[in-house]
């Protein structure tokens, strides 16, 4: 075989792997993106629906919209957010004072807001260095 010839044939497999790898990139990019999406709309209506906690109203009224959020969770939220919405809602029983349940549930939920940034950021691979402690509670 000729030099010329392989020289001739490399340059389109190479052109043809790089593109593959060009497309697979952007692939991924665009599947990162779409999950972003996906998990932005869920986690801000669970966000949304958490405060009918922050009302004051002891029992909470009308937690149903919050349940349905809380039921979806467990289709697409990642082990470490179910396990800090868990928590959370333990913390609101009725059994509780209502200043310790007050108390436990600022802090359940500050461990709830920061496990779901982390696995909304980890989605399109961006480092978050805030934590529980760096959420405030205002209502």
């Amino acid at each position: 075989m000729d030099w010329k010839f392989l020289l001739g044939l490399i340059g389109p497999i190479g052109a043809f792997l790089w593109s593959v790898y060009t497309w697979r990139t952007n692939q991924d990019a665009q599947r990162a993106q779409n999950e972003y999406q996906r998990k932005e709309q869920l986690y801000r209506e669970l966000l949304r629906s958490v405060t009918v906690f922050y009302k004051g109203t002891s029992p909470p009224q009308d937690t149903g919209p919050f349940l349905e959020q809380y039921r979806l969770s467990w289709l697409y939220a990642p082990d470490d957010v179910v396990r800090a919405l868990e928590t959370f809602l333990r913390t609101q029983k009725q059994e509780t004072p209502a200043t310790q349940r007050d108390e436990m549930g600022q802090k359940a939920l500050s461990e709830l807001v920061a496990a779901i940034r982390n696995d909304l950021f980890g989605t399109v691979r961006i480092r978050t260095k805030l934590s529980a402690s760096d959420f405030g509670h205002y209502s």
